[in-house]
């Protein structure tokens, strides 16, 4: 059966563990190992088994144990899957349900193999064209959960609020999938905890407006600018501030390690655009993605299929 483990635990299931009960007795999982821990709980590589030899690869979140009684940290984690569970795009990882198994609130995910782009980093700078093809993708998913319709009518408003290199995963056959929507916001009647401002998330990867308190879709197109610089150039944009001078020179710095690597007039412009002070100066992620796909034509190969 599935313990919840404490984050620094060293402890790996076995893959032969025994399965445990799944929704309507129907499905059951089996642990094979742990794919990521953190102060919630911890992230499981499973299976589901059924009927007729069903065997589905996936992934479950588990509340750790002793936050099970704490009421934010479940309303979270059911806030997740109810926000997950309403979006449809390729590049967000899908939501099978909501369950306890063991007695921990679990959510069952598509299970993503590969790599996240803070692993690749490690190896140096990516190819522009890749770049590119990963922030269009992200910019097109953040769009979707930003325009996704809600239950009781209008979009749901959906912003991530830490997007990072570490939340952004590349598949093996070049898939890219955006991880981690535990500190999303939305406007969704149906969700438990308060959306809240503040400084959730990384703050390498924050806009002005965010160290202030103020969250904004804008503020997301801000991050994964940061993201697609850090991938092409090798550094990160670093963290700026709500001053506006000092916000001046770590973009203008960063904007001058873009250019050095990547003399592209059109690409400067756009992210210099995106690392705006003001939110309302920079594309919302549709007018992100379209600029980017017509800016990835350009620069042919490689692409992340191959």
């Amino acid at each position: 059966m599935i313990s919840p483990l404490a984050p620094n635990s060293t402890h790996r299931p076995e893959p032969d563990a025994l399965p445990v009960g799944g929704p309507g007795g129907d499905l059951r999982y089996r642990v094979l190992g742990t794919l990521g821990q953190g102060s919630f709980g911890v992230v499981l590589a499973a299976e589901a088994l059924g009927p007729q030899g069903f065997v589905k690869p996936v992934a479950l979140k588990v509340l750790r144990a002793d936050l099970a009684d704490e009421p934010g940290f479940a309303a979270r984690l059911r806030d997740e899957a109810r926000i997950l569970g309403l979006l449809r795009h390729r590049a967000v990882v899908r939501v099978d349900g909501l369950v306890r198994l063991a007695g921990a609130w679990t959510l069952v995910m598509e299970r993503v193999d590969g790599v996240d782009l803070r692993r690749l980093l490690e190896l140096g700078p990516a190819p522009v064209a890749v770049a590119l093809e990963v922030g269009e993708e992200v910019a097109s998913a953040l769009d979707s959960a930003y325009c996704a319709p809600a239950p009781e009518g209008g979009p749901v408003r959906l912003l991530h609020r830490d997007i990072k290199p570490g939340n952004i995963h590349l598949t093996p056959a070049g898939e890219v999938k955006v991880l981690d929507f535990g500190l999303a916001r939305a406007d969704l009647a149906a969700r438990e905890t308060v959306s809240r401002s503040g400084l959730l998330g990384s703050l390498a990867y924050m806009a002005p407006e965010r160290l202030d308190g103020m969250d904004t879709h804008q503020g997301d197109v801000y991050a994964l600018s940061c993201v697609i610089i850090e991938l092409i150039t090798g550094a990160p944009v670093g963290r700026t501030s709500a001053h506006p001078a000092r916000h001046a020179a770590v973009r203008d710095a960063a904007l001058g390690r873009l250019w050095a690597r990547c003399p592209d007039a059109e690409l400067h412009a756009l992210l210099a655009r995106c690392l705006d002070e003001q939110p309302a100066a920079r594309p919302d992620a549709g007018a992100l993605a379209r600029s980017l796909r017509g800016l990835r034509a350009r620069h042919r190969e490689p692409w992340l299929r191959d």
